[in-house]
């Protein structure tokens, strides 16, 4: 009895890995990074998804005029910079 669990447990064991090999194909929108450092030496670094149409019409066809095409379909827009700033009148921190 043991040995046939044994068996089956290995069975379902190669199974999974094997599964967990296939799902690896590349993202949908492949990650980017983009850096600026400063003449007085701030940096700011941005990594993100970044879009690709692949043939598709977005604007008028995917996405109606009007609305807005999120550009990335994988983790979340990460925004780092090593010191304070003012982005548009607002204060951003140091940090991510």
């Amino acid at each position: 009895m043991k040995k046939k669990f044994a068996i089956v447990a290995a069975f379902l064991l190669s199974l999974t890995c094997f599964a967990v090999a296939q799902d690896k194909k590349a993202p949908a929108s492949p990650p980017a990074d983009a850096e600026c450092k400063m003449a007085d030496g701030k940096t700011i670094k941005v990594h993100y998804s970044s879009p690709r149409m692949k043939g598709r019409k977005i604007y008028g066809g995917l996405v109606p005029y009007g609305q807005v095409w999120r550009t990335g379909a994988n983790e979340a827009t990460s925004f780092v910079t090593d010191t304070d700033l003012t982005v548009a009148g607002k204060d951003v921190p140091a940090g991510s």
